[in-house]
């Protein structure tokens, strides 16, 4: 009895001073906070200088038999980056973790995180999935996932590629994040794998083979590139830093 009062008084506590009593995670500020620790909200979600919007959340008590705080969210409205997901957040003896988050935000969102070497437009929605995560500075300990650009289109002054969906795998070790995938359409194909540093610095390693339909505005440009290999395909290594 004494222990279901004790859970009790913590869940129905207002969220507001439960945060504040929290240990602080360095880059994360949560403005607007508002109900329970059972069910509540928060107004803005500021993560590395990114606001994610509004979050929301209701507490999943049956998780507290297995020692974890667990809580059923969503995020993103009002987001800067057009952001939208939902998903399960917790907290147990290893930390903080989450479980089969999905997400998805513009691809021209992205673009504006990053340095590419040409004037280029994106579009289309990138569908993000993450089976499993698990919270360590700055970023991850671990986590596993796959990401998916549906509707893609790639447009520079020479011309727009329309690659068809992409779809990647994702993953992530002592906060070394890492993706690989391959897109195969009548345009063109393609190989990638990128890596993202604690640093901030980022590596990209790829390669693409103009297929039937490649725009003819752009095979001119292929000259600029040198000599493709063997195979007909042309590399591609960007490095930088977010």
């Amino acid at each position: 009895m004494v222990l279901v009062f004790g859970i009790s008084v913590v869940v129905h506590a207002p969220a507001a001073f439960v945060i504040n009593q929290m240990p602080k995670i360095r880059g994360l500020i949560l403005e607007g906070v508002q109900g329970s620790i059972w069910q509540g909200s928060a107004q803005n979600v500021v993560w590395k200088r990114d606001n994610i919007g509004q979050v929301s959340w209701n507490f999943q008590p049956v998780k507290l038999f297995s020692g974890k705080a667990e809580f059923m969210v969503r995020f993103g409205r009002g987001s800067d980056l057009d952001l939208q997901g939902k998903g399960m957040v917790g907290a147990d003896l290893q930390g903080v973790y989450a479980e089969k988050i999905l997400a998805s935000m513009p691809a021209a969102s992205v673009l504006k995180k990053v340095t590419v070497p040409v004037p280029v437009d994106v579009a289309g929605q990138l569908e993000l999935t993450i089976q499993d995560y698990r919270y360590a500075q700055p970023w991850c300990e671990s986590a596993t996932g796959s990401l998916v650009w549906n509707g893609s289109e790639v447009r520079s002054p020479i011309g727009t590629l329309v690659p068809g969906m992409v779809i990647a795998d994702l993953s992530c070790n002592n906060s070394k994040l890492a993706a690989s995938g391959t897109q195969n359409n009548k345009q063109v194909s393609a190989e990638f794998s990128a890596e993202l540093q604690p640093n901030r610095r980022y590596s990209l390693d790829a390669w693409f083979k103009p297929g039937a339909e490649f725009p003819s505005s752009m095979q001119a440009q292929l000259k600029w590139l040198g000599n493709p290999d063997a195979q007909g395909r042309y590399p591609l290594t960007y490095l930088g830093r977010l």
